[in-house]
């Protein structure tokens, strides 16, 4: 009977936390921005092959975002026409741009802004450096 009893506790325990969990996700997803995007300029220096700058764009919030417009530096503007909820593009500048702050505006009013971050290098990894 007391080993019933045990089990019954273990059982209990478990669903409370699933059950927190699961508020958790759902409290983080409701609370999500309707319209909103990360910007992850990177610019990466390797002994191979000099400095690579890369712009990672994504739409963290629950909606679509339409008509992107990516400002990467003087002449480089590019576009793209739309980013779904959790999807990532990546944008590269052409080699004639300077580097720059990256300016996106889009369809629905988001203006966000961005400066280029260099990657932490560690040691024995490819791209490492010496």
């Amino acid at each position: 009977m007391v080993r019933k009893l045990h089990q019954y506790y273990y059982y209990i325990i478990a669903a409370i936390l699933i059950g927190g969990i699961i508020l958790y996700f759902y409290y983080s997803y409701i609370n999500r921005p309707m319209f909103a995007l990360e910007l992850d300029p990177t610019k990466d220096t390797t002994d191979i092959s000099g400095t690579l700058y890369r712009i990672r764009l994504t739409n963290i919030g629950q909606n679509e975002v339409t008509g992107i417009l990516v400002n990467l530096g003087e002449g480089d503007i590019q576009n793209l026409s739309s980013l779904q909820p959790g999807q990532s593009y990546f944008f590269y500048p052409k080699p004639e741009t300077s580097p720059a702050m990256i300016s996106v505006t889009t369809n629905e009013g988001l203006h966000i802004q961005g400066d280029y971050r260099s990657p932490t290098k560690v040691l024995g990894l490819p791209g490492a450096g010496r």
